[in-house]
């Protein structure tokens, strides 16, 4: 028989390199406008910390779990969260990854609040918010946080927080706290502040 009789041909063969295909497209194409994105100074080469490039082979597999960063200024918090989003698109992740600093969110939380914005927070696939506890926090920022976070808690949507302490309560609250807090996975960073040793 001709080894091109359509009876012959591998249709699932086939099926899977296409599939292939576009995946490297939309890795590529996501890789592309994440690095347009990203601001310079976290383009710095370099790995994840073993714990955190754990967490980020855990929620690709399935895992829900949140992620507490906790060290000293300086030592690659924000860093880390730039090449977790960018660890995560290169496995596949075609979700959302919002990356907001405490003055990033106290923008969109400040009257008129920005709807539109605080519900696409709300809604994304995974929320890292850096410095937190770097600004001031007032009654209606806490408030507000309290309901960002209270719907990605009920909704299982992990959110990554960046901080000098872990003691979140005194940053945020008690509710806030008490919800980031659940089933989140702490990584406590060591060193000196790397941007002074430049």
């Amino acid at each position: 028989m001709n080894a091109t009789d359509p009876k012959h041909h591998d249709y699932a063969a086939a099926r899977a390199a296409a599939t292939a295909g576009w995946q490297a497209e939309q890795i590529q194409s996501r890789l592309e406008r994440f690095h347009a994105k990203r601001p310079p100074t976290f383009a710095a080469p370099g790995e994840l910390l073993p714990d955190i490039a754990a967490w980020a082979d855990r929620y690709a597999a399935g895992d829900r779990t949140g992620l507490l960063l906790v060290g000293n200024v300086g030592v690659g918090k924000s860093w880390s969260l730039w090449k977790i989003h960018e660890t995560l698109i290169k496995g596949g992740f075609l979700g959302d990854m919002e990356i907001k600093t405490a003055y990033d969110l106290k923008r969109v939380l400040t009257p008129p609040i920005d709807t539109a914005a605080f519900d696409y927070l709300a809604n994304a696939d995974i929320l890292a918010l850096d410095d937190v506890g770097s600004i001031r926090v007032s009654d209606w920022d806490a408030d507000h946080t309290m309901g960002l976070i209270d719907t990605r808690w009920s909704y299982q949507r992990p959110t990554l927080v960046a901080s000098n302490t872990g003691k979140l309560r005194d940053l945020l609250g008690e509710r806030v706290a008490s919800r980031i807090s659940d089933n989140v996975h702490k990584v406590k960073m060591l060193g000196d502040d790397r941007r002074r040793a430049k």
